[in-house]
């Protein structure tokens, strides 16, 4: 065998070895947080409120493709194969949207940027604090949200609350489920203070 040959044969088994450890890489799998739009709504305003979300704001260590996790050692643990099918805030955002056009009654729930022709009753600020499964298997999310008026900005109430809950399995699937059941009472936490500030 020649040097050229030699040399070729070389290369072609690096790159089927360099194919082969690349096709046994285990495979990313994605998740979705869900909505509550199949539970009953709760008792809505006198009319239906127009609301916009200006942001949901995340901590950097959420912030980011991986489904993250807590131990028992107060460490973060970010999972190689199991992310977030789109942008967390972006979803978060959307699904507070729905959750509370739902537990309010209303079609005039937006996030921001939204061209409205009169101002909004009311806009909404929230900060996730803290989002994920603790060593014990629960959920913890802890949350701020302000609620301003929509005409001055001028603020009506300061919430922080905590939720938890608990998922039915070990999988990350189990985990997403109860990150949404937590994330959904937030949003009727949230309603509350919503139908506070509209008097009912």
């Amino acid at each position: 065998m020649t040097l050229e040959l030699r040399s070729l044969a070389v290369g072609l088994t690096a790159i089927t070895c360099l194919a082969g450890c690349l096709g046994s890489a285990p495979a990313t799998r994605l998740y979705q947080l869900e909505s509550m739009a199949d539970r009953p709504a709760v008792e809505a305003t006198a009319r239906p409120v127009t609301l916009i979300i200006r942001e949901v704001r995340l901590p950097q260590y959420l912030d980011r493709p991986q489904i993250v996790t807590r131990d028992a050692g107060h460490r973060v643990q970010i999972a190689e194969f199991d992310h977030w099918a789109g942008d967390l805030r972006e979803d978060l955002t959307r699904i507070l949207v729905e959750n509370l056009g739902r537990l309010l009654g209303s079609d005039r729930v937006f996030a921001a940027p939204v061209n409205l022709a009169m101002p909004p009753d009311y806009r909404l600020e929230v900060d996730i604090l803290r989002f994920e499964r603790e060593a014990g298997g629960r959920v913890q999310l802890t949350a701020r949200w302000w609620l301003a008026r929509g005409k001055d900005a001028s603020v009506l109430a300061t919430r922080e609350a905590s939720f938890s809950a608990s998922a039915s399995t070990d999988s990350y699937s189990g985990l997403v489920a109860a990150m949404s059941a937590a994330y959904g009472d937030l949003a009727r936490a949230i309603a509350v203070t919503v139908r506070q500030a509209a008097g009912t």
